[in-house]
C-alpha cells in the first residue's frame, strides 16, 4: 500500500459519539395520546410517592423499620422513571433522536444502581418480615435504628 492511498483511507473516516434512539413515539394523534398517557402515568407515580413519603415523615406512629424500608421503596420508585422519562419526553418535543454516550452511560449507569439499590432493599424487606413472623419477641432488639 502506498503512502497517498493510506493517508486517503485514514481520512475517510467520520466519528460520532451520540446514539440515534429508534423512538417509541413520532408526531401523529395516537402516538400524541400514548405520550400524554406516558406523562401521566409518570405524574401520578410521582404524586403517589412524594405523598407515601410526606405521611411516613409526618407520622411519627409510622417511623417503624418497615415504614422506613417503604419511604425507600418510594424513594427507588421516583428515581426510576426520572433517569429515562424526561430525556425520553424531551426528545420527543424537540425532535430530536439522538443522546449522547456520556448521556447514555449516565442513564445505564443510574438505572444498574437503582436496580442494584432495590434488590439490596426487598431483600432488607423480606428480613424485616421473617424477623417479625418467626422471632417476634427479639423483633425489637432485631430492627432497632443501629
Amino acid at each position: 500500500v502506498d503512502e497517498a492511498s493510506w493517508r486517503l483511507g485514514a481520512s475517510n473516516q467520520s466519528v460520532t459519539s451520540d446514539f440515534i434512539l429508534v423512538g417509541l413515539f413520532s408526531h401523529t394523534g395516537p402516538h400524541l395520546v400514548l405520550l400524554s398517557l406516558v406523562v401521566t402515568v409518570f405524574a401520578t407515580g410521582l404524586l403517589g410517592n412524594t405523598t407515601l413519603l410526606l405521611l411516613i415523615h409526618a407520622d411519627s406512629r409510622l417511623h417503624a423499620p418497615m415504614y422506613f424500608l417503604l419511604s425507600q421503596l418510594a424513594l427507588l420508585d421516583i428515581g426510576f422513571p426520572l433517569v429515562t422519562v424526561p430525556k425520553m419526553v424531551a426528545g420527543f418535543l424537540q425532535g430530536e433522536s439522538s443522546i449522547s454516550f456520556a448521556g447514555c452511560a449516565a442513564q445505564m449507569f443510574f438505572l444498574m444502581l437503582m436496580g442494584v439499590s432495590e434488590g439490596v432493599l426487598l431483600a432488607l424487606m423480606s428480613y424485616d418480615r421473617y424477623v417479625a413472623v418467626c422471632h417476634p419477641l427479639h423483633y425489637a432488639v432485631l430492627m432497632r435504628r443501629q
